[in-house]
C-alpha cells in the first residue's frame, strides 16, 4: 500500500479561463476544450470502442487523473455505445488530486453535467489509497489510486 502524503493539485487559472498547473506550468486542456482532446486523442487514439465491443469486461489505465475529463468522456462514449462491454473499469493514478471544491469549478460547464456530478459526488478524501468508486449501478468502476505513481507501479 501507498502510505506517502498525498499533495494536493494547486489548481490556477489562466486570464482566459483555462485550468492552470502552477506546479507543472501547463494547461490541463487545450482551448478547443477537454473533451474534444479526449475523444480524440484518448477514446479515438486508443480505439476504445472498438475494442471493448464483445467483450464482458473492458479496463483502461491512465496515469494522470487531472480534471478526470479522460474518465468522463470514455462513460459517456460507453454509454452511447450499443455495443459496449458489459463492466468498464477505469484505472487512474494520480500524484496531486484536487479537491472536490476545485473539480466542481473545473466542470462548471462540463458537457456530461450528471456524470460529472455524479463524480463529485462519489469524490474520496484525498489520501493515499486506492480508491472504488462505483457507478451506473456497479457497471463502470473507478479505482482511483491516489499517489506518486512510481509507489503504485514500481
Amino acid at each position: 500500500m501507498n502510505t506517502a502524503p498525498v499533495e494536493r493539485a494547486a489548481l490556477s487559472w489562466t486570464d482566459d479561463g483555462l485550468p492552470f498547473s502552477a506546479r507543472y506550468d501547463d494547461i490541463y486542456h487545450p482551448r478547443a476544450g477537454a473533451f474534444a482532446q479526449a475523444r480524440h486523442v484518448f477514446i479515438g487514439g486508443n480505439s476504445l470502442p472498438e475494442r471493448w465491443q464483445g467483450r464482458d469486461r473492458f479496463v483502461v489505465l491512465e496515469t494522470g487523473f487531472g480534471l478526470g475529463n479522460n474518465f468522463l468522456a470514455t462513460w459517456q462514449a460507453w454509454r452511447d455505445d450499443p455495443q459496449r462491454c458489459a463492466r468498464l473499469v477505469f484505472i487512474s493514478i494520480e500524484a496531486h488530486p484536487l479537491s472536490q471544491a476545485e473539480l466542481a469549478r473545473a466542470h462548471a460547464a462540463s458537457p456530461v453535467p450528471e456524470l460529472a456530478a455524479a463524480l463529485r459526488g462519489a469524490w474520496p478524501p484525498l489520501t493515499a489509497n486506492l480508491h472504488t468508486l462505483d457507478f451506473d449501478g456497479g457497471r463502470v468502476r473507478l479505482l482511483l489510486a491516489l499517489g506518486d505513481v512510481q509507489a503504485w507501479l514500481p
